[in-house]
């Protein structure tokens, strides 16, 4: 029998994805037409601002509205397989960790057909804006989250 693991926060892996869709762009390709390994970092972005917005909270009004922000403090990603000009790619994002002042997404990259291109992993601290320091993770932050989708599973 398995143990489902559990996370700093001691809560369980999340459930559900959020997705959304997107072109390659001519700006996103090199000079040999493949994307820009940098851009695979906006097309997870991208799917962030769109999660954030499809759970109540556009990212243009929850920055300035907001005593706190979510900045990025971690980054990392994996190549698969090329994405070209012109291709159709679908942004898979899912919930991967919750901890006391941090939240961190894993976004698959996908293409048309389902094959993964890449996955990003970005991980937002909770910061004060005016003090700059950390601070717990706000409620809203997965009040939204559950809104577009993301959430831990119920424990018992």
């Amino acid at each position: 029998m398995s143990v489902p693991p559990t996370h700093r926060s001691g809560h369980p892996p999340a459930v559900g994805t959020f997705t959304t869709e997107l072109s390659v762009r001519f700006p996103d390709v090199d000079a040999a037409g493949i994307v820009y390994f940098a851009k695979a970092f906006d097309y997870a972005h991208l799917a962030w601002e769109e999660l954030l917005g499809a759970g109540g909270l556009p990212l243009h009004e929850a920055i300035p509205g907001r005593p706190w922000i979510l900045p990025l403090i971690h980054a990392e990603a994996d190549y698969r397989r090329p994405m070209r000009f012109g291709e159709r790619l679908r942004v898979e994002a899912s919930l991967t960790d919750v901890g006391g002042s941090t939240v961190t997404l894993r976004y698959a990259v996908r293409g048309a057909e389902g094959e993964l291109r890449a996955t990003v992993t970005l991980v937002h601290c909770a910061v004060d804006k005016a003090s700059a320091r950390r601070i717990p993770l706000p409620e809203e932050v997965l009040a939204v989250l559950g809104r577009a989708g993301l959430s831990l599973p119920a424990t018992a």
